[in-house]
């Protein structure tokens, strides 16, 4: 298999795989929750999910479904991007219309289009389509990807959540977010439509998966095959720096005579270059160090790290006051474990928090300004509202500011619709997360505002 071809092959996951077509494709459909980290691979779960060659179509993984889907064929899977314009701006709106496309031009499936017409609302048409499917003993699998949007930025109501409600027993959903969805919002996640979810947790991929992706490798540049083991512990079995092996051995390659090369010769350059590959990744992490849920606390998780960055802590070495913060370490896919105890996933990882651990990074004395200002370019990426609304924030840091001020105040329009604010925040949020080091983020207090919280130290 060439290097091109295993960048859409998917590797592992087996279990979790299995667990999900078991579930959404039981008599009575169970829906699922996966929660990882960015970079860590949920899309490329949900997309291989949705692929007439991933373990819900696929004939050939007919053994993986329960026997009255296993012929294939009677599973139709419709998959949903919250963060798409068309979802921010009326998600069941999206949805309905996706699932009309989609089904429309299924000759096999016959539905009485007129009884999905006549329903009262959009949600009773989306419970008219999936009753219907059931009925026919098919069965229909929503995939909603980056579904954080949802309840971040209030996408759905409570009104609407319950009018859901009913659709837990005619379809599956399967939605995949960074942060558990109680994490996200305590009230919706504990509603009807959302409770029954099966919580999984997405991390570094197996050790067999990650030695084949890497065996891929070594069918066109055979000098890997003797590197196998150490880029294993080089890219932790990370998903993200195992498929940035494949990008540096094609860039090694038009620079060098790789087929002749030795281990010797490429490694000190295969790690080098990994680092670099892997710096968005990295940053990533280190944003996340920074930000724990309230939860966890901040100075636990900063002292585990420093404690991991000199070596591999055993397990009866993690106190009971460290559970809460080591668990979300694991669950962040930031530390792993094996019989010699828990480490940082990879040693690149080490190295690239240990080369900005200087002292003018350390944190400011107390008596320093509780909101230090802000010395970055990000206002000249801005647009002129964007960069308004920006200093605005930063003026009122830590303090939740209602849409109707935002309104009045940087847009100096107290009657415009409050979708303008959400829209201008979204984009703003998708710059701030691009900028490193971070300098803060806007978080959602449900039912009152925004407020922004400046990085600290």
């Amino acid at each position: 298999m060439g290097i091109e071809n295993l960048k859409n092959h998917f590797f592992g996951r087996e279990r979790l795989l299995r667990e999900i077509c078991q579930g959404v494709l039981a008599t009575q459909p169970a829906s699922f929750s996966l929660v990882g980290s960015k970079l860590l691979g949920k899309s490329q779960i949900l997309n291989h999910l949705a692929a007439p060659t991933g373990p819900l179509c696929d004939p050939e993984l007919a053994d993986w479904r329960p026997p009255a889907f296993q012929a294939g064929g009677r599973v139709f899977v419709c998959k949903i991007d919250c963060d798409a314009q068309e979802a921010q701006e009326d998600l069941l709106s999206f949805l309905q219309q996706r699932l009309l496309h989609q089904l429309r031009q299924e000759e096999r499936l016959p539905l009485d289009w007129r009884a999905v017409e006549n329903q009262p609302s959009m949600g009773r048409q989306i419970w008219q389509i999936a009753r219907q499917i059931n009925d026919m003993n098919y069965r229909l699998v929503v995939l909603f990807d980056n579904f954080d949007s949802v309840f971040q930025r209030q996408l759905i109501s409570m009104d609407a959540v319950d009018e859901l409600r009913p659709l837990t027993l005619e379809l599956a959903m399967v939605v995949a977010t960074e942060q558990p969805l109680h994490d996200l919002d305590r009230d919706l996640a504990a509603s009807p439509l959302f409770n029954v979810m099966t919580q999984l947790f997405i991390n570094l991929l197996e050790p067999d998966a990650a030695r084949a992706w890497l065996e891929g490798y070594a069918e066109s540049y055979p000098v890997i095959g003797h590197m196998i083991d150490e880029l294993l512990v080089m890219t932790g079995q990370h998903p993200y720096l195992l498929h940035r092996i494949g990008d540096i051995l094609l860039e090694i390659g038009q620079m060098l005579p790789i087929a002749q090369a030795t281990a010797d010769e490429i490694r000190p350059l295969i790690r080098l270059r990994l680092a670099e590959h892997g710096r968005l990744l990295f940053v990533t992490l280190r944003r996340k160090l920074q930000q724990p849920p309230t939860r966890v606390s901040k100075e636990t998780v900063q002292r585990l790290v420093e404690q991991l960055q000199e070596k591999p802590l055993p397990m009866n070495q993690i106190g009971r006051d460290n559970f809460a913060a080591a668990n979300w370490l694991i669950n962040q896919a930031i530390v792993s474990y094996s019989p010699e105890g828990y480490r940082l996933f990879s040693p690149l990882f080490a190295d690239f928090l240990a080369a900005r651990a200087q002292p003018e990074e350390a944190p400011q004395p107390r008596s320093a300004p509780a909101v230090p200002p802000i010395e970055t370019d990000i206002y000249q990426q801005l647009t002129k509202i964007e960069a308004a609304l920006l200093r605005y924030f930063v003026e009122h840091s830590n303090t939740v500011i209602p849409p109707e001020e935002l309104l009045a105040k940087v847009w100096r329009r107290p009657n415009a619709t409050t979708r303008r604010v959400q829209e201008a925040i979204r984009r703003l949020r998708q710059q701030l997360e691009a900028v490193s080091p971070p300098i803060g983020a806007i978080e959602n207090d449900r039912g009152r505002g925004y407020r922004f919280v400046p990085t600290q130290g």
